[in-house]
């Protein structure tokens, strides 16, 4: 089975969590039926992995200062020929830009959100759309070593703090989503 087929069969009874998501997971559904290498950047829609890290108790989420977008967000970027699965571009993405390579995942490789969002241009890339596909990473490492190429820092945030410093409403409905999967969350309500 090929990246895409896999990434296909999980999003067919993927449950979306709002009418935005919704939108999205249609969107990323229509551009794998229609694209014959929808990982590539040659084109300007592509789909993109990534992880939010957590606790594995959910007390705190490890997030990525990004470079480009001047704004924290969880670790993720581009699928690369050699992943085998857009799960293990998301693990492989989230170990190079927090530098923690001991990653779990309690819940498999389940989709956890889907999130489409345009991309500005700058430096002379054209602006494109990231189709993305977000999955929940858990550590118990303490080191962290952010990928200075990559990623300006990288750093633990309570799950309340991650709340307030996440990019958009996206990355807070994931991370929402996150925290209702996860112990301690679970245990606040």
């Amino acid at each position: 089975m090929t990246a895409a087929e896999d990434l296909a069969a999980a999003l067919a009874s993927y449950g979306p969590a709002d009418d935005t998501e919704r939108e999205s997971l249609s969107r990323v559904r229509a551009l794998l039926s229609r694209a014959r290498d929808p990982f590539t950047r040659a084109v300007p829609d592509h789909v993109t992995a990534s992880a939010l890290v957590a606790r594995p108790d959910g007390s705190a989420f490890l997030m990525v200062h990004h470079r480009r977008l001047d704004r924290w967000l969880q670790p993720g970027g581009h699928v690369e020929p050699e992943d085998p699965s857009v799960f293990a571009a998301a693990r492989r993405e989230a170990a190079e830009e927090t530098g923690v390579t001991r990653l779990d995942a309690p819940f498999g490789p389940r989709v956890l959100d889907v999130d489409v969002h345009p991309v500005p241009p700058r430096g002379g890339k054209p602006g494109h759309v990231h189709h993305d596909i977000r999955f929940l990473l858990t550590t118990a490492a303490t080191r962290i070593a952010p990928a200075p190429s990559e990623v300006r820092d990288a750093r633990w945030f309570t799950a309340e703090e991650a709340l307030r410093e996440g990019g958009d409403e996206s990355v807070r409905r994931a991370l929402r989503k996150a925290m209702a999967l996860l112990p301690a969350s679970r245990e606040k309500r």
